[in-house]
């Protein structure tokens, strides 16, 4: 997952509008283009000891659970427990701290394996996937490493806050974002380039060379610092595993221009897009970034997304409603699949809009291919969920897990074709 609210949009598949575009893959109805599909195993929650929050939390974004894949034969299953938590000295916290019951659950049989109970000393998000089994737990302004032993094991800890984690879909690159004059060590440590010093930003607006939040880019694997920056804000930053997507103006109006600004190395203009607002952008793969932008031509609805690769050009295209909102993205680490869930609202919801409860009409998520923007499976997660994430994609992208009705779901899916997949 992203760790943080990227887009404001979101389409269903049965609402899906067909985008004709020469040469260009484009999708098509839920009845055309989405088998139906049955689970292939149903793990109950009552069983796991799940309780299901209370609907309020909805509207305030707490993260209370989490499912993910330890690997194809093993989920790692937490959620919020109400239990009595022993006082910490200087928490500061107040009473937003929470007790996270983790489990390890074998597909298989059902059976949890392995379970343990995590003190939080606040309600954002707590858990990060990681390659090979492993995971990042966040505690307060300190980080853990943990795998299906659910040991947590100091991993970094900073002076101040916390404020965004984000991961490239290969998991190999890691941005910290930490309130200003935290991480010192960090900052010591490193002698290489500032990560936006070459002026591009992920979001096309100019960013402060120094600014509230220190931005320390990060290989999960040994910690090694990559690069740094600060920023006046948090930044959104589609990460790869070797440089970041950026947007520049191009000449003409109401064009942008895609960049992959290197770690190392000059940059490289991939691509472009024609939109009346800046794009937002979402790396779906190393290769493929996902572009949503707002058309000229208002018939064609209220988000265009692009899906462009820096080797192939323009994938496909898409239509995406603004009646959904708060999504999050999982990949599979090869680049050949993404998920995607948001808030399904009766209504469209604008910029300054604050949905209310009764305004939450499901929580759809799709599993699409990357390659060709094919729904290939859409099922509505519950309960609905507003932080945390309720859904999973296996590094492979072979198995999907959501939970729905009562149950974990797991689902087969079919072989992606090799040259789809990136090696």
């Amino acid at each position: 997952m992203s760790g943080r609210a990227g887009l404001k949009c979101w389409k269903y598949a049965a609402a899906m509008t067909l985008l004709l575009a020469s040469g260009v893959a484009t999708a098509t109805t839920k009845s055309e283009q989405v088998a139906e599909m049955a689970p292939s195993v149903r793990i109950p929650t009552g069983s796991l000891g799940y309780v299901v929050p209370n609907a309020t939390y909805l509207g305030l974004r707490y993260a209370l659970t989490t499912v993910d894949f330890i690997d194809n034969g093993h989920l790692l299953f937490t959620f919020h427990v109400n239990r009595l938590m022993q006082r910490i000295p200087d928490d500061g916290s107040g009473d937003n701290g929470q007790m996270i019951h983790a489990e390890v659950v074998d597909i298989g049989s059902g059976k949890i394996t392995q379970q343990a109970d995590w003190r939080m000393r606040d309600r954002n998000q707590y858990l990060w996937p990681l390659n090979g089994g492993k995971f990042l737990v966040r505690q307060g302004n300190s980080l853990f490493l943990t795998d299906e032993h659910l040991q947590l094991e100091p991993y970094l800890t900073f002076g101040t806050a916390i404020e965004a984690i984000q991961l490239s879909p290969d998991r190999k690159m890691m941005l910290l974002e930490i309130a200003e004059a935290a991480a010192p060590a960090a900052k010591a440590a490193h002698n290489g380039p500032s990560l936006l010093g070459s002026g591009s930003t992920a979001d096309g607006v100019q960013t402060p060379s120094q600014g509230n939040t220190e931005l320390i880019l990060v290989k999960p694997d040994d910690k090694t610092v990559v690069a740094r920056s600060e920023s006046a804000h948090l930044v959104d930053l589609p990460l790869t595993d070797d440089g970041f997507i950026g947007l520049i103006e191009g000449a003409q109006p109401n064009q942008w221009l895609l960049r992959k600004n290197y770690f190392k190395g000059e940059p490289k203009e991939f691509g472009t897009v024609r939109s009346t607002c800046i794009p937002t952008l979402e790396a779906l793969s190393e290769t493929v970034v996902l572009s949503i932008h707002c058309s000229a031509n208002r018939t064609l609805g209220n988000h265009v997304v692009t899906a462009v690769s820096s080797e192939k050009g323009t994938l496909w295209r898409d239509i995406w409603s603004d009646k959904y909102i708060w999504p999050e993205f999982d990949y599979a680490t090869d680049g050949s699949r993404f998920a995607y869930e948001s808030l399904a609202m009766d209504h469209p919801i604008g910029t300054l809009d604050t949905p209310g409860q009764q305004d939450v009409k499901a929580e759809p998520v799709g599993v699409f291919d990357t390659e060709t923007g094919k729904l290939e499976l859409v099922e509505d997660a519950s309960p609905m969920l507003s932080g945390g994430h309720n859904f999973a994609l296996s590094a492979d992208g072979r198995r999907f897990a959501i939970l729905r009705g009562g149950a974990i779901e797991i689902y087969d899916l079919p072989p992606v074709s090799p040259a789809k997949a990136k090696k």
